[in-house]
């Protein structure tokens, strides 16, 4: 299961968030598109899906997002995806 809550980052040196007050749960077998123009954050979202925000890219990460029960930012992504 993915769950995401209050999920808002910026990226360093940007003021306009990615990502502003997202939440949203993906029970195991659901399908789920992310759709939406250039430049609205479906990329930035999929990279705190997998834990590459906050282990990677560096800016300001507020909420959580929890993989199976396992906060992206207290864990690696070896960890998270095991």
């Amino acid at each position: 299961m993915i769950e995401i809550e209050n999920l808002s980052f910026s990226f360093l040196g940007v003021k306009k968030p990615a990502l502003k007050n997202i939440n949203l749960r993906i029970k195991r077998g659901e399908f789920v598109a992310i759709l939406g123009p250039n430049g609205c954050g479906k990329t930035t979202l999929a990279l705190c899906m997998t834990g590459i925000i906050p282990h990677f890219f560096r800016g300001k990460l507020e909420g959580r997002v929890l993989i199976n029960g396992k906060d992206t930012r207290e864990n690696e992504i070896h960890d998270i995806i095991s």
